[in-house]
């Protein structure tokens, strides 16, 4: 017992600042609680990595001390209840069990240990291979492999010592814990007036407390122990990174600098030249020993690696089959087979993109042969499908790129590096500007494409830069020209695998996903998912392309630091902080959610929703929903991509409850507008309506306005309020069905009642007219000299009443004239009086005349 106090003796504080927290009897709050337990497990970390509890064990004579320290401080904290002694007991118990169990399994801690180990020697091995070789002599392929070692120490160190702080920190939590509540059950058995079997159970569950606390000591110790190595050996990977990281800075500088004589004076300089077997062997080895490290940390994945391999090569011989059934039958296209026609090659590039995969953070030679076994499947599959321009540079291009990886393991030979490097260089450039020259002077027959000036241009400017880089390898700069050859043959390569790989993929998911199902499936979202699928692929190979071609170029390390440097600056405005790279993730989570809610709705009301059996108008309703919901959403993590925190954003909500108090009432109340129509649905697109004194067609419902197509063709923006305020008239709501109805009059010598059955009969004949609710017609009256009729007919659902209504009418016209009843024309009784007396004045003056 003596020598567990002495070992817990320094949370003797944390002991006092919970009885001055408890008082009289009080528990302390859980927060405060947990907070002085983490101080304690602090407190008891550093005073172990001091070595204070280590001279405390080796030191009997102060044991006397330290216990009766602890007991004082444990006299402190206040006793437990003599009514809770029973179940604190078995909680405490059962708790330093635990404890007791999670100490004695030091398996844990053993394999960290050995981990940490291996770890530490392959770290001091990398260190001596470093040391050992120039850097200054090194190309910038060998210098990208150390970087991608030490890096790869980098995350296995960084997981190792993750997996040490959580359980360094559980372990001091629980010391922390245990010391706690001892200290409540030392108090406890030292209350005078407790029974004596409750102070004989306290008595028990101080030393259990304290063999738990003796056990717990030595793996909390090797943990901290622990940590402090992986805390050493973390600088040590950290000071690898940054010298490598310096060096390769270094390079890229001297891409624009002399950094060797020019070539005829290097020619006549005698220089202490380095045995060539050296410089390879230094080059081989730098890459093996990051090889074996990159396998060893991916030990796990290779077994599953080499079965996908050997089951993928069956599986492509069977897509070809079944591409071939499929061709027959006329289910897929011709080009799933010619992507397929070579199964072998196709499974070749399978597994070299696998392997890219695989060794991204790999050595640098490792991916260059990868690069060069992938040529041949590439080649395979593409040769009867090259474009003209390109056709034997393709070849040629898989030639040159295997001499510039075997010549780049001379860099530690400079001139002989330099000599090779030129002459492929040369032999390049004349390979390449004979090929367009002769292309170039048999286009007018052979030009077939529109793509091929496109694939010229590209040639050409490939020549320029292996020009320039021919005139750097002469003046004397190495590093440019020697960068310029390898970015043009890692450029034009990654093209055509890009290409490729992008044709055997897309004709494998069609030959798998081929059949009655998904070609109905795909003839239904085609119109919406085809042509965002076909933009979205484009622009990743595109993207992937511009990765592949900025680092061949030694460009996307200065690019990417110097775009950190400045999307990182940060400048206020006020309280608000803000930083250039949180309004362009701003600005891009913004068009992505726009893009992505407008192809949602498009996706819902053209492809999916159409085909469910859902009431009228409650697709367009959750299509429109679900285009602002998502953009709700996607403006959220819009802001949140930005920086924004809620407390930012409290001022943005004030200003804006402000503008809505006084100047947005009337969008406010066009946006709620707008949700009850989508809710309620009075209106639906495509409906009839007649609202603010016009008549038209809905074409679109959004969440402020609708937007009614007159029937003259003027697009008129209705608020949605004003729908909701003013009278509505809607003539589709519940169908398509329209009263329609032709006023006539007869003579009077016309029959009334054969004149009705006659109009009944009319209608009943007219296309487009209802039998049900079947048509009618009706006398209306007896005007002078006429008969009035009325005709009155319901139309079908979905026709056109105004053409039903002039067809009726025509119809009733000629069924009157073949019936012989009279349509009576307008009269009118014209009296001239002022003609009659005139008239009768002629006549008396002729009398007169003749007497």
């Amino acid at each position: 017992m003596a020598i567990a106090a002495q070992r817990l003796a320094p949370l003797t504080a944390q002991r006092i600042l919970v009885r001055l927290l408890r008082g009289r009897g009080r528990q302390p709050p859980r927060g405060v609680a947990r907070g002085l337990r983490s101080l304690g497990a602090v407190a008891l970390y550093l005073l172990l990595c001091m070595g204070c509890l280590g001279p405390a064990m080796a030191q009997p004579a102060t044991a006397q001390p330290a216990q009766a320290s602890a007991e004082a401080a444990a006299e402190r904290v206040a006793a437990i209840a003599p009514a809770d002694i029973p179940s604190r007991a078995d909680a405490d118990e059962k708790f330093a069990q635990s404890v007791e169990r999670r100490a004695q399994a030091a398996e844990k801690v053993a394999q960290m240990d050995q981990t940490l180990s291996r770890q530490a020697v392959a770290i001091d091995r990398l260190q001596e291979l470093t040391d050992e070789s120039d850097l200054a002599l090194l190309s910038v392929q060998r210098l990208e492999s150390l970087e991608r070692h030490w890096q790869l120490h980098d995350r296995a160190l960084t997981q190792t010592r993750a997996e040490l702080t959580r359980a360094t920190n559980a372990a001091s939590e629980d010391a922390a814990d245990l010391a706690v509540r001892r200290a409540a059950w030392l108090a406890t058995s030292n209350e005078p007036d407790l029974p004596p079997a409750l102070r004989q159970r306290a008595t028990e569950i101080v030393a259990q407390i304290e063999r738990a606390q003796a056990l717990l000591a030595d793996p909390l110790a090797r943990l901290i122990e622990l940590g402090r190595r992986s805390s050493a050996l973390s600088a040590q990977v950290q000071k690898g990174v940054a010298e490598i990281g310096k060096q390769v800075a270094e390079l890229d500088w001297r891409l624009v600098t002399m950094d060797t004589p020019p070539l005829w004076q290097a020619l006549h300089e005698a220089e202490k030249r380095e045995p060539v077997s050296a410089s390879v062997r230094r080059a081989l080895a730098i890459e093996t020993a990051s090889a074996r490290d990159h396998d060893a940390s991916r030990a796990h994945l290779l077994p599953a690696l080499g079965i996908l391999t050997a089951a993928s090569l069956p599986l492509v011989f069977w897509l070809r089959r079944r591409a071939q059934a499929l061709v027959a039958a006329g289910q897929s296209s011709e080009r799933a087979l010619q992507a397929l026609s070579r199964p072998w090659a196709a499974w070749l590039l399978l597994v070299a993109a696998g392997a890219m995969l695989y060794g991204l953070q790999g050595p640098n030679l490792r991916q260059q042969l990868v690069y060069l076994l992938a040529w041949i499947p590439v080649l395979g599959l593409l040769q009867r499908h090259l474009p003209r321009p390109v056709g034997p540079w393709a070849y040629f291009s898989a030639l040159f790129y295997l001499l510039n990886a075997v010549v780049s393991l001379l860099a530690g030979a400079p001139l002989l590096y330099r000599m090779l490097l030129l002459g492929i260089n040369l032999l390049m450039l004349a390979t390449l500007a004979w090929h367009v020259l002769r292309v170039r002077g048999s286009a007018s027959a052979g030009r077939q494409r529109l793509q091929a000036g496109s694939w010229k241009l590209a040639a050409w400017m490939a020549c320029a830069v292996l020009a320039v880089a021919a005139g750097a390898n002469v003046l004397g700069n190495l590093s440019l020209s020697g960068m310029l050859v390898s970015a043009t043959l890692t450029s034009s390569y990654a093209a055509l695998a890009l290409y490729t790989g992008s044709r055997v993929t897309l004709a494998l998911f069609q030959v798998l996903l081929a059949g009655p199902t998904v070609a109905r499936l795909s003839a239904r979202y085609a119109a919406s998912l085809a042509p965002a699928a076909v933009n979205l692929g484009r622009a990743v190979l595109v993207v992937i392309w511009l990765l592949f071609t900025l680092q061949a170029f030694r460009i996307y390390r200065p690019v990417s630091s110097f775009a950190m440097t400045v999307l990182t600056h940060e400048f206020k405005l006020g309280e608000l902080s803000l930083t250039l790279g949180s309004l362009v993730s701003f600005a891009l989570a913004t068009w992505a959610a726009f893009w992505l809610a407008r192809l949602i709705r498009q996706l819902l009301a053209e492809d999916i929703l159409p085909t469910l059996p859902l009431p009228r108008g409650v697709g367009n309703s959750i299509s429109s929903l679900s285009y602002y919901v998502v953009l709700f959403l996607g403006l959220l993590a819009a802001l949140a991509a930005a920086g924004f925190q809620v407390g930012q954003l409290t001022l943005v909500f004030g200003a804006l409850g402000v503008g809505i108090g006084f100047g947005l009432q009337d969008v406010v109340r066009n946006f709620v507008a707008g949700l009850i129509l989508m809710f309620e649905r009075p209106i639906q697109r495509g409906d009839t309506v007649e609202v603010a004194g016009m008549a038209g067609q809905v074409r679109e419902i959004g969440l402020r306005a609708t937007t009614v197509t007159t029937f003259d063709g003027a697009d008129v923006v209705v608020p949605n309020g004003m729908l909701l305020a003013d009278k509505l008239v809607n003539w589709t709501l519940t169908g398509t069905s329209r009263r329609i109805s032709v006023e006539l009059s007869t003579v009077y010598g016309a029959e009334p009642r054969r004149t009705v059955e006659l109009l009944v009969d009319i209608a009943r004949s007219v296309q487009g007219v209802s039998p049900s609710p079947a048509p009618d017609a009706i006398m209306t009256g007896m005007t002078a000299g006429t008969l009035d009729f009325s005709v009155r007919a319901w139309t079908t659902e979905r026709a056109d009443w105004v053409q039903v209504r002039s067809q009726l009418a025509m119809n009733i016209r000629n069924g009157l004239a073949d019936a012989g009843i009279e349509v009576p024309l307008p009269q009118r009784d014209v009296h001239l009086r002022a003609a009659d007396r005139e008239a009768g004045l002629g006549r008396d003056q002729g009398q007169r005349r003749a007497d």
